[in-house]
């Protein structure tokens, strides 16, 4: 399949452009604040069941808890998911971005990965 005309994207409003990528690049700072704050507090919010009750309510509560830390770490699984995503998703709008650049005769401003400040991994 042939790569995309960028001058379509110019007339759909789909272009590519560095006000994108900067708005990507501060999701991208978010959704890691987001996520280094959930991995520093998740074995506070959801401790660990000692065990150390014998009771039906000690159970129930034992059980409810293990739930509740299942779904905060798959929380946490998904956040990390997702920032690995937008991290490629930058990439690839850079990349493009670069095409359409070229495309329309501008000089190229590669970004250097030590410039990156939004890479964070």
């Amino acid at each position: 399949m042939p790569d995309p005309d960028p001058f379509l994207f110019a007339l759909n409003g789909t272009a590519v452009t560095a006000e994108r990528i900067d708005d990507a690049r501060a999701y991208l700072l978010k959704l890691g604040s987001l996520l280094a704050e959930m991995n520093e507090s998740v074995h506070r919010l959801v401790p660990p069941s000692t065990g150390a009750w014998r009771s039906a309510a000690a159970g129930g509560y034992a059980k409810g808890l293990d739930e509740l830390r299942s779904r905060v770490l798959g929380a946490r699984d998904a956040l990390d998911h997702a920032e690995a995503a937008l991290c490629d998703r930058i990439r690839r709008m850079e990349a493009e971005y670069e095409v359409q650049r070229a495309t329309l005769g501008e000089p190229q401003s590669p970004v250097a990965r030590t410039d990156a400040s939004w890479t964070i991994r």
